[in-house]
């Protein structure tokens, strides 16, 4: 007979008993073979479950784990794992137990790491252990096959049902051995939404034959739209900006087809004005929060996100979502500028007025129309990575020139400092540059926060 995948459930047990066996029993009807449980499990629900068939998978609250932690807490990890399977120990329907969730498991030393816990505990227990990263359950000593895959969506919306049916349909159509999991909530709400859910359950139970009509596919909501708005409110505060300030427009092209000559306007204070400059280094905050949202996006899933503000809570400014990302974007960004036009402005002896800094640096920030939009259209039109961190590492490049241009075009008229001001501004500028990223690679616990996150 043909292998086929088990259904199993990510059960959030009630409190009240009876509610409890209610759940137990339609689950035993729908052909649920599985049950995974949050340790600890109390000894009245684990003796409920001596009564059913279930298989029972218990799992540890140990997430986001990095190589490093992992090294520094061997004993009390091993300590928590050796309680946890000697409580499991007489109860024969317990198969395993899930150790780690989410962390740093594909790193190369991890298996040499994690052995010496594994070796003691095996000893010690019965009990299988697994793992799991993201949506894939592995047994320590086969991670390269995992036994599990986990729907893991928590709030049931009607298009999930198509979701799931590409999914396990997948698994039924070749014929896999993995256990199906799904979260009890999303399954209790899925049943009663979509009552052809527990019918074509029910079916599978019986036939081993998956079928399921599917519901009419609604209008498709991008959680980008705001982003897309964002980038046209920004091209719109640009015209408006060229019919407010018609000096706007000549210092664009100035800047770019006659950049001596601007640079010399700007320097005998012939161009006098700051709101232009100001404006444009407002929208550059905003266009970096679209960046810094967008790469996080295209390098992260949601469980990268939850393990990077797990171990760094302080970025989570707008909550553990993406959006933070946008935040923190934009408020470094200001930051950032605020430092840069200081840093220019107060070594330079031949600038008599701020208002020369500001319109110095700002004026490579016209670049950031394309780029960001070139980047955001090769975002929501769904291209990979590569094509919008090539966009990303040229929007960072621009920005990083943007103070090393302008300090080249304050020492043209520095005279006799030249030399003291391009070591003040570009020397140092370099110097702080090459100091900050030895200092992040050189630490191992951030480096790996990153690669944790990135691996997810």
């Amino acid at each position: 007979m043909a292998q086929q995948p088990s259904l199993g459930i990510v059960w959030n047990h009630p409190a009240d008993t009876s509610e409890a066996k209610d759940q137990l029993n339609v689950f035993l009807e729908h052909g649920i073979d599985y049950l995974q449980l949050d340790h600890p499990v109390s000894s009245d629900l684990m003796s409920l479950l001596r009564e059913t068939p279930f298989t029972i998978l218990i799992q540890l609250d140990h997430p986001y784990l990095t190589l490093n932690e992992i090294r520094s807490n061997q004993n009390n990890l091993l300590q928590q794992y050796v309680e946890a399977a000697d409580l499991y120990r007489s109860y024969l329907n317990v198969a395993a137990i899930g150790l780690l969730k989410n962390s740093q498991t594909s790193h190369t030393e991890f298996g040499n790491t994690f052995a010496p816990i594994l070796d003691s505990l095996s000893v010690r227990s019965n009990k299988d252990f697994y793992f799991y990263n993201r949506e894939h359950w592995s047994y320590f000593n086969s991670p390269e096959r995992p036994f599990a895959f986990f729907y893991s969506d928590s709030v049931f919306q009607r298009t999930d049902i198509n979701t799931f049916d590409e999914q396990f349909g997948l698994e039924v159509s070749q014929n896999s051995n993995v256990i199906f999991f799904m979260r009890s909530e999303w399954f209790s709400e899925a049943m009663l939404v979509y009552p052809e859910f527990s019918e074509s359950l029910l079916q599978y139970e019986q036939s081993r034959e998956w079928k399921i009509p599917l519901p009419s596919a609604d209008e498709s909501r991008s959680p980008q739209n705001w982003m897309v708005l964002l980038l046209v409110v920004l091209w719109i505060a640009l015209a408006v900006l060229f019919k407010l300030l018609p000096y706007l427009r000549p210092m664009l092209l100035r800047y770019f087809l006659a950049h001596r000559f601007f640079v010399d306007d700007i320097l005998h204070y012939r161009e006098r004005a700051l709101a232009g400059g100001i404006a444009l280094m407002a929208m550059h905050a905003l266009f970096s929060g679209i960046v810094f949202y967008v790469l996080a996006e295209s390098v992260m899933s949601d469980s990268g996100l939850d393990a990077f503000l797990h171990h760094l809570p302080s970025f989570s400014i707008l909550g553990v979502n993406f959006a933070s990302f946008f935040a923190l974007g934009v408020i470094l960004t200001l930051v950032i500028q605020a430092v840069a036009l200081l840093w220019l402005y107060l070594p330079a002896k031949n600038l008599d007025h701020f208002s020369q800094a500001v319109n110095l640096y700002s004026g490579t920030f016209f670049l950031d129309f394309l780029i960001v939009t070139s980047l955001v259209t090769l975002y929501v039109t769904g291209f990979g990575p590569t094509a919008i961190l090539i966009f990303g590492a040229l929007f960072v490049l621009i920005w990083y020139g943007a103070f090393n241009i302008s300090a080249f075009d304050i020492s043209r008229s520095s005279g006799t400092g030249t030399a003291l001001y391009l070591f003040l501004t570009i020397g140092l500028h370099a110097l702080v540059s090459i100091g900050l990223l030895v200092l992040f690679f050189t630490n191992d616990s951030l480096v790996q926060i990153f690669e944790l996150a990135i691996a997810l």
